[in-house]
């Protein structure tokens, strides 16, 4: 057997899935189709950012790269959200909970970079980039992965953590139901005219939801966008040039920052939702977007990526000090129940959200806003809410 766990995919979840392993003294083999060590190397201006909650800053400590990937993120200590056809807003504050922070927000880039610089220093860790997968077959005790140069891998136990187009899933045969939004997000990095001021600001309009980031970037920009946009009016959109791009967003966010100046290029990708009917299979289990992907609304897929990657890290950490084969179905299945729950009921959250938000109807509406009135006033409906978002249980 070469390795006791091989994953594939060296995205966010994967590399510190592995590197939680390793940390734990397992055998691990990473793989991965292209090599993050080349693709880190891209400015973080435009690239993915990703709002981590308390409990994914606490996995990162765990990990031990929170100090150098702190300099790289921006706290912050307010969500401040509003119905741009409503009559309420709500503003959730760090204070209100007495904590400093409710997050960070820093770029996917940032997270591989911090996390590579660390895994070198693993002997019983190894990395094999640019590994194309033909085939993934299992045995009676154990996986056995074929790349596309004719080399084989074996290990006790596969984890898939290849994202939403997840190969591992598609070998393994495990089913998933996917929703196709009909939305497209546009991700981009500003300069805004005011400052953010620490804020996570997100507005719903009836074409879709606008999230304004605060992302400091060597004074370059100091906004992270996303924009969530119907179908009809991202092929709008996307006629843009970025004057007009820009100009478009300071109207929709009634100007709450002031001008715009891009600082990034402004990429789009379709918006889909997934789920597995099951996470794992003989010998596989899925973590993060192969097994589960969101709307990116609240910004939770990366959060529930890094809550799968603890769970599996200590159940498995667990049954390796107990001799126990990893790859069992027993162990697989405990791990399945710790996290399907939680990631199907953020699943409904958010498309409750997002369905509330989109309807015309003057009665919705106005339940809507009764709905933000009631949780501004009530102060443990909000602290709730504050918690959720914080990743605090």
């Amino acid at each position: 057997m070469d390795f006791e766990v091989s994953v594939i995919g060296a995205g966010a979840v994967g590399s510190v899935l592995a590197l939680l392993l390793a940390q734990q003294g397992l055998k691990v083999c990473l793989i991965d189709r292209s090599n993050p060590f080349e693709i880190n190397t891209v400015s973080n201006l435009g690239t993915r950012t990703t709002a981590l909650n308390l409990a994914s800053v606490e996995l990162v400590k765990q990990a031990g790269f929170w100090e150098s990937l702190k300099k790289e993120s921006t706290p912050f200590n307010r969500i401040y959200v509003w119905d741009s056809k409503g009559s309420t807003k709500l503003e959730f504050l760090a204070k209100d909970i007495k904590i400093e922070h409710l997050g960070y927000v820093t770029s996917n880039n940032s997270i591989q970079k911090e996390v590579f610089k660390i895994l070198k220093n693993f002997g019983n860790l190894t990395f094999k980039p640019n590994n194309e997968i033909n085939e993934i077959k299992v045995e009676e005790d154990k996986v056995i992965i074929s790349n596309s140069q004719g080399s084989k891998i074996t290990s006790q136990l596969l984890i898939g953590a290849d994202g939403v187009n997840s190969v591992t899933r598609k070998f393994s045969k495990i089913k998933s139901r996917t929703w196709k939004y009909n939305q497209n997000a546009f991700v981009t990095s500003l300069k805004s005219e005011k400052h953010h001021k620490n804020t996570a600001w997100q507005i719903f309009t009836p074409s879709g939801t606008i999230a304004l980031l605060p992302f400091d970037a060597k004074d370059e920009a100091n906004i992270s966008l996303v924009w969530s946009a119907e179908r009809k009016y991202s092929e709008y959109l996307n006629s843009l040039d970025e004057r007009a791009f820009v100009s478009e967003l300071e109207k929709k966010t009634e100007y709450i920052l002031g001008s715009f100046e891009p600082r990034g290029l402004i990429s789009s990708f379709p918006l889909n939702q997934l789920h597995t009917k099951s996470y794992f299979s003989e010998r596989i289990v899925l973590a993060g977007d192969s097994a589960h992907s969101i709307h990116p609304l609240a910004g939770q897929g990366l959060n529930l990526g890094f809550a799968d990657a603890l769970s599996l890290t200590e159940k498995l950490t667990s049954a390796r000090r107990r001799a126990e084969d990893l790859g069992s179905d027993l162990l697989l299945s405990s791990y399945e129940d710790s996290r399907k729950i939680p990631n199907l009921t953020m699943t409904v959250m958010m498309e409750v959200l997002k369905q509330g938000f989109e309807q015309t109807d003057p009665w919705i509406k106005l339940a809507r806003n009764l709905a933000f009135k009631t949780t501004q006033e009530t102060n443990w409906l909000k602290e709730k809410f504050i918690k959720e978002a914080a990743g605090i249980t």
